[in-house]
């Protein structure tokens, strides 16, 4: 449920862009600024994910080498 009110001032351009997605998805122009926040800022943001990620494989790994990706590729072509 609702329960809090904002009000955002948009330039015409980004409000017509708004409202013209907002109908191809069938949802309020309301909605969509709501999706975007949730996507941009939600607890599970993919980069969020990926600096998490990143921080326990640095915790985890003990030896750290600059592996080239090239390197990288040709060594998996080995196998």
């Amino acid at each position: 449920m609702l329960t809090k009110r904002v009000n955002f001032l948009f330039e015409e351009e980004t409000y017509r862009m708004l409202q013209e997605r907002a109908v191809t998805e069938s949802i309020s122009v309301g909605d969509l600024v709501r999706r975007a926040v949730k996507k941009t800022y939600a607890g599970d943001n993919k980069q969020q994910k990926i600096a998490k990620a990143i921080q326990d494989i640095r915790r985890i790994r003990k030896v750290f080498k600059n592996i080239d990706y090239k390197e990288l590729i040709n060594a998996g072509r080995k196998y």
